[in-house]
């Protein structure tokens, strides 16, 4: 089981940091940004994972919620990986939240899905913190091209 935790730990933090955005803006007014799937998968992040264990990244963005596939090579093994995350807004801010994972087919328990959300939940906070300038998330939207996000400035 660590090891499907470590896994999955990687894929989040790929995630957090594949769809990276600034919520910057004139005071009060609205503005939206849109991603496709395509941008998402040619971003830095996605084509360089941060650790070499890490291959073969991709995004597929489907309604309401964002799939990452990964391979994952360690010393002892090798592993499919397929993490899916959903966006949810709370006090302007976008919070992803891991809907299900597995790891060469076999499912996460929703004990370890628990604590990766924890774990995530508070580096997502801690990143949109220093990325983001003022301004609140007002929806976001996921479709099977693009994912778009619509927030107004402070």
């Amino acid at each position: 089981m660590k090891s499907i935790f470590r896994v999955v730990m990687v894929v989040a933090a790929v995630v957090v940091l594949a769809l990276p955005f600034a919520v910057v803006g004139a005071q009060g007014t609205t503005q939206s940004h849109s991603w496709t799937e395509d941008q998402i998968n040619d971003a830095y992040r996605v084509t360089n994972p941060w650790r070499r264990s890490v291959t073969d990244v991709t995004v597929d963005l489907q309604p309401g919620q964002v799939v990452i596939s990964s391979t994952q090579t360690f010393r002892r093994a090798t592993y499919e990986v397929e993490a899916v995350y959903q966006p949810s807004i709370s006090n302007g801010r976008i919070y992803w939240t891991l809907a299900s994972a597995s790891a060469n087919g076999e499912p996460a328990s929703q004990d370890l899905i628990g604590q990766i959300n924890a774990s995530i939940s508070s580096s997502w906070r801690n990143y949109v913190r220093q990325q983001a300038g003022p301004g609140r998330v007002q929806s976001i939207t996921i479709t099977d091209t693009d994912l778009t996000v619509t927030y107004t400035g402070r």
